[in-house]
């Protein structure tokens, strides 16, 4: 296959892991960052700042302090220091813990120089920080459309530098003024980068921020951090705020521009402008699902379905007779009925499905650029839309693409997302023939992401389990069916597993296995895990990835008692190895949370008779704490009792738990 960069994805590089010792180094030989010269005493200075920055401060106390001593050495050099590399790297990651008045004088100061600060390669990203700052000043933190509950806090890791700055930028108190300068700076900037998209669109610089500006306008905030990871990675905790209806207006001016230009079917395969194209996409589906159906048909028929420049001029023609079978949406139903007949007509003399070497690929696989831009406007595409892209795209070759290294991703978000059962039905039956060889060559995630779509949509669940069977090669033996469970979770043919003793296990094999719990029938594989020895469940459930298996058993509603019972019993002589581990506790703790009263007491007692050795780890020490095993141990009846009553409690509603000041003073009273 053809390829902008050889076939394969580019891995990210990792910025910032040598970024210190490389501008120290240089420092030595008289270079003090590129960009504007500093001198000698303005660098050591700024990569102490650095040093410290990367080493982590205590509190926000300190970070703020820092911050406004550092600005304060920029006065009156705003623009000369924000141009040096190493300037520009110190002020991106203090800026948003500056005062008010610092804020300001930078927004004044870039603002004289709006045009060269957006193209140069250092002050451009102190202007994407200022905007990111401003946006969330701006907003507040009553304009989070979902606010965090208990659960979702407890889940969140400890907060990291991009949690702490726009947890400070949110809950500081500051002035109306500065809100309101802080709005009209997010509306300049995006204007700016609106009225100037002719000089912008291809500058590498400026349409980082252009892109941030687009975010921004819908609410939506993707964090920037130097030394720390990146928007991307950030994305799990992203939230999503509310905007002045005025702002969605000003972005959607961006889309409708652009689309008019003859450049636009060139967009996608050039790295700049298709990312640009997948932020409109993101935030269209925040704002507006019709503009997004628009845009997004615009892309596909004028970009995606592009013939590619080198291909056979006859792949071509297939292509464009291809591309206007999308625009006949009037008589849909009567063209499946005719497409029925057709199909069954023709069942007996159908050819054999095209070899791999025939598949014809539209040009937007060919490009890691396009392609990319591709999972984004399925991660946000609506039902048509969807059902449009799977249509035109993936339909008759989705089997080779899920094979091809740069394009199985694209099949993964497809996967992901697909709505209609019947595009599921489809995918599945090309993709069932080739389940064992996606399995070989190493691309699981598609069969993953193809069993979560099964599981997702309530299709084609038998079948799935049948291919895997097959694929793992546990069929038509009794022996071999009670080994699908252990091949399943390594991913591994029954031949392979039968001499693999370690303690493996696979991250898509673990959640396939999750999903296939979650069936309407999982009996085959229930069986299967109950019949494996309890030292190897326990094994297995200390792992990781195995640790969660147990979450999907105790959970399903497909699972009877009796084997979650069973399974609960099984592991007994375990529950003291399980509990002194990271992931292993995680499992006892599903397993107590699902278990009948006689099977608590039975856990307790076994933690307890080995306490010294429970609580001889700091997670073991956790679980003791968390179940009172002091009191198990004094008094078992009194134990009971008091289990008993934190189970009522968890079981009454939220509303009932929140209880007024005033009434629990009257408690108190009483």
């Amino acid at each position: 296959m053809q390829s902008g960069n050889g076939g394969k994805r580019k891995k990210p590089k990792k910025k910032g892991s040598r970024f210190l010792q490389n501008a120290k180094g240089f420092a030595k030989q008289g270079i003090f960052g590129r960009g504007t010269h500093i001198d000698d005493e303005q660098f050591s200075y700024f990569i102490n700042i650095l040093d410290a920055m990367k080493a982590g401060l205590s509190d926000v106390e300190e970070r703020v302090n820092m911050a406004n001593n550092v600005f304060d050495q920029t006065n009156e050099q705003e623009i000369r220091l924000a141009s040096n590399q190493i300037v520009s790297k110190a002020l991106e990651s203090l800026i948003g813990f500056v005062d008010a008045p610092h804020l300001e004088r930078y927004f004044t100061k870039f603002g004289e120089s709006l045009r060269p600060m957006c193209s140069d390669r250092f002050a451009s990203h102190v202007l994407q920080k200022m905007l990111e700052i401003a946006f969330l000043r701006a907003l507040g933190k009553d304009a989070a459309q979902k606010s965090e509950t208990e659960s979702d806090a407890a889940k969140r890791p400890k907060p990291d530098a991009a949690q702490i700055e726009e947890q400070y930028n949110l809950e500081t108190e500051f002035s109306d003024e500065h809100r309101e300068q802080c709005r009209q700076f997010v509306v300049r900037i995006s204007k700016f980068m609106l009225n100037n998209l002719e000089d912008f669109v291809w500058d590498s610089c400026a349409t980082h921020i252009m892109r941030t500006a687009i975010l921004c306008l819908v609410g939506v905030h993707v964090p920037k951090i130097a030394f720390e990871k990146s928007g991307v990675d950030m994305a799990k905790y992203r939230k999503l705020y509310t905007v002045p209806e005025e702002w969605h207006e000003v972005m959607k001016e961006f889309p409708q521009r652009l689309e008019m230009w003859p450049q636009f079917p060139d967009f996608p395969y050039e790295d700049q402008t298709s990312a640009l194209l997948g932020a409109i996409c993101i935030a269209l589906g925040v704002v507006d699902k019709s503009m997004l159906k628009h845009f997004g048909k615009k892309i596909l028929m004028e970009s995606f379905l592009k013939p590619n420049d080198e291909a056979n001029p006859d792949d071509n023609d297939e292509l464009k007779e291809a591309k206007n079978e999308i625009e006949v949406d009037k008589d849909k139903g009567e063209e499946e009925k005719s497409a029925t007949k057709t199909k069954e007509a023709n069942a007996d003399t159908e050819p054999p499905p095209e070899s791999e070497a025939d598949v014809v690929l539209p040009k937007v696989f060919h490009y890691q650029s396009a392609i990319i831009l591709l999972e984004t406007l399925l991660s946000v595409a609506g039902a048509k839309l969807l059902t449009q892209l799977f249509a035109m795209l993936f339909s008759g070759r989705i089997a080779h693409l899920a094979l091809q290294r740069q394009t199985n991703f694209a099949v993964q978000r497809l996967l992901n997302n697909i709505h209609e059962a019947s595009d599921l039905e489809s995918a599945f039956n090309e993709l069932q023939p080739y389940t064992e060889e996606l399995l070989q060559s190493g691309l699981t995630g598609v069969v993953s992401a193809l069993s979560g779509a099964c599981l997702r949509l309530g299709a084609k669940q038998a079948q799935m389990i049948a291919a895997l069977q097959s694929a793992l090669h546990v069929t038509r033996d009794k022996e071999k069916s009670k080994m699908f469970f252990t091949c399943l979770i390594k991913l591994k043919p029954y031949e392979v597993v039968v001499d693999d003793q370690s303690t493996f296990v696979h991250l898509h094999g673990s959640l396939i296995a999750q999903h296939l719990l979650k069936f309407n029938k999982p009996i085959f594989l229930v069986n299967s895990i109950l019949e494996l020895p309890a030292a190897q469940l326990a094994q297995v459930f200390n792992t990781p990835n195995g640790s969660h298996i147990v979450d999907a058993f105790m959970q399903s509603t497909y699972i009877g008692e009796k084997s979650r019972e069973r399974l609960i019993r099984q592991l007994e002589g375990f529950y003291v190895d399980l509990a002194i581990t990271r992931h292993g506790s995680r499992a006892l703790e599903q397993c107590f949370k699902a278990a009948q009263e006689a099977q608590k007491l039975r856990i307790a007692k076994e933690l307890t008779s080995k306490a010294n050795m429970t609580k001889g780890s700091p997670f073991g020490q956790l679980i003791y704490a968390k179940y009172r095993l002091d009191t198990f141990k004094l008094s078992p009846t009194q134990w009971q009792a008091s289990l008993s009553q934190k189970v009522e409690e968890e079981q009454k509603p939220e509303k009932m738990k929140k209880r007024t000041a005033s009434e629990l003073f009257k408690e108190i009273i009483n």
